[in-house]
């Protein structure tokens, strides 16, 4: 189906998916934070087209218009290359400067210690796209974020309902135009006489 890759076995794992590869390219792209691809093929003809990339890896398909998806993920030809030099005992032919400006990384350990990291986060990540449990904990997570926000909105509507409007404002007279918009408290006696502000 895919064939070797030039970094080896150890950096290829391979899904089967009763979606298709076009759900599966948005399931990611959508939950996961991968970029779609645009259906090219890097490693040559029938070895896999990008549907999805995140950083260095690739998520190639077998076929992109198939209702089920036979699926690879491996890292991208840069990678490939690097990775080959490493494990047929070229690693001594890059130095730091050209790591660093290729990776990031300026030693193997680094560099290797990171793209297992990122390879075993890809994977999971894949198979729960695959799976169908990216949506669900997607799912999960904005109902979890939605419960919090109605429970202050249904306070502050409980709230609202509790406390009564103003009779005063809230009715229409007919022949007064300004009472609504009088406050409550003015339509009442002081309780202490008014003081002439002058006094001569």
């Amino acid at each position: 189906m895919f064939g070797l890759y030039p970094a080896g076995a150890r950096w290829v794992r391979h899904f089967s998916a009763a979606r298709a590869p076009r759900d599966i390219q948005k399931v990611l792209t959508v939950h996961a934070g991968f970029s779609a691809g645009i259906f090219h093929q890097p490693f040559g003809e029938s070895r896999g087209a990008v549907i999805a990339q995140k950083g260095r890896l690739l998520v190639l398909a077998e076929r992109i218009d198939s209702v089920s998806a036979d699926l690879a993920l491996v890292p991208d030809v840069q990678m490939q290359n690097l990775l080959w030099s490493f494990n047929s005992g070229y690693a001594n032919q890059w130095g730091s400067r050209e790591l660093r400006v290729l990776t990031g990384y300026d030693n193997w350990d680094a560099l290797l210690r990171q793209a297992s990291a990122d390879y075993a986060q890809t994977c999971d990540l894949v198979e729960e796209a695959v799976s169908g449990a990216l949506e669900a904990k997607a799912a999960e997570k904005l109902a979890a974020e939605q419960l919090p926000a109605e429970k202050p909105a249904a306070a502050l509507a409980s709230a609202a309902s509790r406390t009564a409007a103003d009779p005063v404002v809230g009715t229409m007279y007919a022949n007064e135009d300004d009472v609504p918009w009088l406050p409550s408290d003015y339509l009442f006696d002081a309780p202490h006489p008014e003081v002439a502000s002058c006094a001569h």
